[in-house]
Parts: C-alpha cells; sequence; structure tokens
C-alpha cells in the first residue's frame, strides 16, 4: 500500500492523535463506498418521494472471535451471553478448536466432527463468515500420540484421510482454511516426510476444495523483522512448489506490547517463550504488513488476536489500536480475536471483553462502540425524480426499509461492495 507516494511506515508518527487520524483516513478511505439504491415501480419507472431507511446489518470486513463448542452449546444465561456477544458484535467466527486434527479423530479410526458441523451451522443460521482453523499443526506438543507413532508410510495415509475427511467436508463452506499452522517452529511434519510434505498439503487441500483460499498461519510476526524474512522465505518456497497459498495469517497474543509512543506498560507476571516483550508501534505494525503485501500482493487475516492486561480499560486501548491499525490497512480482510468471555478465555479474565456474568468490561465496552456506533452507517433519505437515493457507507450488508405512497413498508437487503456500488428496488408499487 502506498499513499501520496510515501509508505504507511513513514506516514505514521508513534504519536497517539497523528497514527489515529491517519489510520482514520485510510478506513474512510478502503472501507467505505458510495451506494446508489434507485427504486422502481411496476413499469419499470422510478418513483420518487419514497423514504428509505438504511442500516448496516453486517460488515464485509470480518470482525470475529474464536468460538468453543462447550460455552455455545451451554443452556444457562451463560450461555446466551455468549451467543448474544457473538451475534451483536461479529461478521466470523473461527472454531476454536473444533476442526483441529487432535478434536476430530482423538483415537485412530475414529472421527468426530458434530461439534465442528454445530459452530458451522450457527454461524450460517446467522449470516457469519467461519475460518477453517486448522487442517494440520505442525508442533510437535500438538500432535496426537497415535499419529506420532505411525511410520512413515502410515502416516502419510493417515494425513490423506484427515484431508479428505476434513477438506472434502467443509468444501466450499469456508472463508478460508488454516492449512498447516506454525510451520515455522514446527517441524514435525517435514522431519517425518521430507521437505515438499508442506506444499504437499497445500496441493491436497486445493484439490479437495478449490474456491477455498488456502493461508499460512505464524505467531511472532509483527515488528519482527527476522520472522518476517523467515514467513517470505516459507510462502516463497511454498510458491515453487506449486502451493496455491492464497492469504497469510498473523497471530498475535502480546498485544500488550502495542504502543503509541514507543513506551510500554507490560502485563506483569511471567510470559510464555512465544510472548514478546519489545515495543510494537503503529510503524511496525502496518510496515510488516506492507512488506508481506508488497512481497507476495496476498490478503492478510489477523487471526488469533489477545491483549492480556490487569486493566480493563487499558487492555480496551490495546484492542481499539489494533482494529483501528488493522482495519485501516488495505491487504486486511479480517481481525479475529481470540475468545472474549472471562469464563472461557484461553489466556484467562485479564484478555476478556466480557466479565463473567456475561456483561461487557471497559475493554468490551470500547471495542463494542467502535464496531456498533463508530464503523456503522444508519440513515434515511427520500428519492428524487429519478428514483434513486445515495449515500456513503461501510461496506457490508444493508437492511433497507422501504416505505410507499399506499403506507406500506417493502423491507430488502442490498449488498455494497467495491464491485457493485448499486443496488435496484422494485416492485413496490
Amino acid at each position: 500500500m502506498n499513499l501520496a507516494g510515501e509508505g504507511v511506515s513513514q506516514l505514521i508518527p508513534d504519536h497517539d492523535a497523528e497514527w489515529r487520524s491517519e489510520a482514520d483516513r485510510r478506513i474512510e478511505r478502503w472501507r467505505k463506498g458510495d451506494l446508489v439504491v434507485e427504486v422502481r415501480g411496476r413499469d419499470n419507472s422510478p418513483v420518487k418521494d419514497v423514504r428509505i431507511e438504511y442500516r448496516l446489518a453486517r460488515h464485509a470486513f470480518l470482525f470475529g472471535t474464536a468460538i468453543a463448542y462447550a460455552p455455545f452449546a451451554d443452556a444457562s444465561e451463560a450461555g446466551r451471553h455468549y451467543r448474544q456477544f457473538i451475534l451483536d458484535h461479529c461478521s466470523a467466527l473461527v472454531c476454536e478448536n473444533e476442526m483441529k486434527w487432535y478434536a476430530n479423530e482423538v483415537e485412530r479410526g475414529r472421527e468426530d466432527y458434530a461439534p465442528a458441523d454445530a459452530l458451522l451451522a450457527f454461524a450460517d443460521e446467522n449470516g457469519l463468515a467461519m475460518r477453517g482453523h486448522c487442517l494440520f499443526w505442525d508442533a510437535e506438543q500438538w500432535i496426537q500420540p497415535w499419529v506420532a507413532a505411525l511410520d512413515q508410510n502410515a502416516l502419510r495415509s493417515a494425513m490423506e484421510r484427515r484431508l479428505v475427511a476434513s477438506a472434502s467436508r467443509y468444501a466450499g463452506k469456508l472463508v478460508s482454511w488454516d492449512v498447516n499452522n506454525e510451520m515455522l517452529d514446527g517441524p514435525f511434519y517435514r522431519k517425518r516426510l521430507g521437505p515438499d510434505v508442506d506444499a504437499w498439503m497445500f496441493r491436497e487441500a486445493a484439490r479437495l476444495d478449490p474456491k477455498t483460499p488456502l493461508f499460512v498461519n505464524e505467531y511472532g510476526i509483527l515488528g519482527e523483522p527476522e520472522r518476517i524474512e523467515r514467513y517470505l522465505a516459507l510462502i516463497r518456497d511454498l510458491h515453487a512448489r506449486g502451493a496455491q497459498v492464497g492469504g497469510i495469517g498473523i497471530q498475535s497474543h502480546d498485544l500488550d506490547r502495542l504502543t503509541a509512543g514507543g513506551v510500554m506498560t507490560l502485563a506483569p507476571g511471567d510470559r510464555p517463550w512465544y510472548l514478546y516483550t519489545r515495543p510494537l508501534t503503529p510503524a511496525a505494525f502496518l510496515s510488516t504488513l506492507d512488506r508481506l503485501h508488497a512481497e507476495t500482493g496476498l490478503p492478510i487475516h489477523l487471526t488469533e488476536a489477545s491483549a492480556k492486561f490487569p486493566d480493563a480499560a487499558r487492555r480496551g486501548e490495546l484492542l481499539e489500536m489494533l482494529f483501528r491499525l488493522g482495519f485501516s490497512h488495505e491487504a486486511v480482510e479480517a481481525i479475529m480475536l481470540w475468545g472474549f468471555s472471562a469464563n472461557t478465555h484461553w489466556m484467562g479474565p485479564e484478555a476478556a471483553l466480557t466479565n463473567a456474568d456475561g456483561t461487557l468490561n471497559a475493554a468490551g465496552a470500547r471495542i463494542s462502540r467502535l464496531l456498533r456506533e463508530e464503523w456503522t452507517t444508519q440513515g434515511s433519505a427520500t428519492t428524487g425524480a429519478d428514483g434513486r437515493i445515495t449515500f456513503r457507507g461501510f461496506y457490508g450488508c444493508y437492511a433497507l426499509e422501504v416505505a410507499t405512497s399506499d403506507g406500506r413498508k417493502i423491507a430488502r437487503d442490498v449488498r455494497l461492495t467495491k464491485a457493485a456500488p448499486a443496488a435496484v428496488v422494485e416492485p413496490t408499487v
């Protein structure tokens, strides 16, 4: 991405007001468009003086969260709060564990896709996109013991069955698949089956599900030059081996290191090895995305995001910075939190957006305001002599209510995309 001949990293000083205003300017440019709605009568002529109310019902951008089956299926009030948060705030979901091999086939030959199927059905029923995560996971500690015990031939056969079972089952139903999670640091499959096995996974997944973009997915990328270079080398190698890499996933569970001015206050306590401690400024964040996109031309998903901090207000500031920066970058298509509930977040209540009783904490309230108040579009207008109204709004699905001259109200759903900036509503009279 290049605005006015300058790189984003040059445009974004590390001062709160400046990076924020620049991000908002890019959001206005990349995430909104003008929609023309034309009302026609039964004779196909334009209808004037028709009042139209419009409301953004669902963002085209994928704002989402990891969803877990147990709290989703909970029949108590806690389960209702869990599901309602998702319906109120999300346009996309990703299964936290339910599509992983270790969840689908705990014991050899005994497959269970029922929880994943139920979560996908919930997404479909509510117009939510679903990311696929993940076909394989390269970290040895997450390999089922029975898989780790297989010899070379048996392992290849088991992987073939896994691909057929999962990629075929969900073919055409997902917006993306993470193919082999965390390849930079987990060489389990390469050690067993050689350097081409990762590309083979992509080639086979593409054969079984040719329409779903296939993603790489790694942690420790944002603001980390050495890992950025390794990531690009991995993608180049996959491409050279015929892998159809369709997108770049970036995980970041250490968002407490985000800082507008270069000074961090990290969450107290011991940090696991995968949580970095170097400051992550807006400039470094955006330059990472610039580099990855410029080198590959691929879309980017911020696939797993967590900010752990005991002060929920500070946690909200960190998450808002993530959302505002990510939403402002042209190449980013998704921002996925890795959980939101104090009862179920994998990093505990200090990373949550909701309290134990399901109410929003200060972090949740801040993100809710962003998604439901600042980044939304609604209003009303009356058609002119040409039967048209025009409004500028965020890309996505809009609910229209058309009030006719005889007192009827007609509901319509229309989509505003870069490729489709116009819609026709007919007949109305």
